[in-house]
């Protein structure tokens, strides 16, 4: 039988409605970083993210992942990058001026400060003798820890989970996060993410809504694995 074009144009009950965007652009507020990143290098790579709202920066590909990895951390509430710099005294006698690649702020009210390094550098850098010093002369004022980061730090996994997280939460839509928590809520052992997709019906937007839940910690990963669609995942302690 021949469709009528009112058929045709009909809505397919099976398909989500869209959902809306904001339509304005809103613009990161300035860079918080006591030191200006240079965005030109042939050594290394830039990139530039937002973190609550603020233009946030970073000077390698093992920054721009410890950044993202710091944010998964739910005990985080911001990170402030180029931040903070301090003042010491080498063992040279003279004044020193130290950048960390970043500042963490947790829930406690504590702050880690944070130096990003590829392993192979470490020595050569003097990172971890510039850290003894520090940990020595630095005021807890200005952060209560100090921290190192290599790669070793950040598994595959951490580096990936991380992006995908970062940029699911980008453009959060409550209404789908209510329809996957709605699952959850029911859910007894294991599945997997693509169970939980089909089961929600709303297409390709359910990955993102349920990779927020693993971020709020109302879902978590089964094994240690990337946050694809096979992935396991199981009720989290908020679920």
């Amino acid at each position: 039988m021949m469709m009528t074009r009112e058929q045709y144009l009909m809505r397919d009950p099976n398909v989500p409605l869209p959902w809306v965007t904001p339509r304005l652009w809103t613009p990161p507020r300035p860079f918080r970083g006591a030191r200006a990143i240079g965005f030109r290098s042939k050594g290394s790579a830039r990139a530039a993210l937002q973190i609550n709202g603020y233009a946030e920066g970073a000077e390698s590909e093992l920054e721009l992942a410890s950044g993202l990895w710091m944010l998964t951390h739910t005990e985080i509430l911001d990170v402030v990058s180029q931040r903070p710099q301090v003042r010491y005294r080498g063992l040279d006698g003279k004044q020193h001026v130290f950048t960390f690649d970043f500042t963490s702020l947790h829930a406690d009210g504590t702050r880690t400060a944070h130096s990003v390094k590829p392993k192979e550098l470490v020595e050569k850098s003097r990172i971890e003798q510039i850290h003894l010093l520090l940990q020595r002369q630095m005021s807890p004022t200005i952060a209560n820890r100090i921290n190192l980061i290599t790669e070793e730090k950040l598994a595959p996994e951490d580096r990936f989970n991380a992006a995908v997280i970062y940029a699911a939460r980008r453009f959060p839509v409550p209404a789908h996060d209510a329809v996957i928590a709605n699952l959850v809520a029911d859910l007894h052992g294991t599945t997997t993410i693509r169970a939980l997709c089909r089961a929600s019906r709303l297409r390709g937007a359910a990955f993102r809504a349920v990779v927020r839940l693993i971020a709020a910690r109302k879902l978590r990963l089964a094994n240690r694995a990337r946050i694809t669609a096979d992935a396991v995942v199981r009720r989290g302690e908020e679920g």
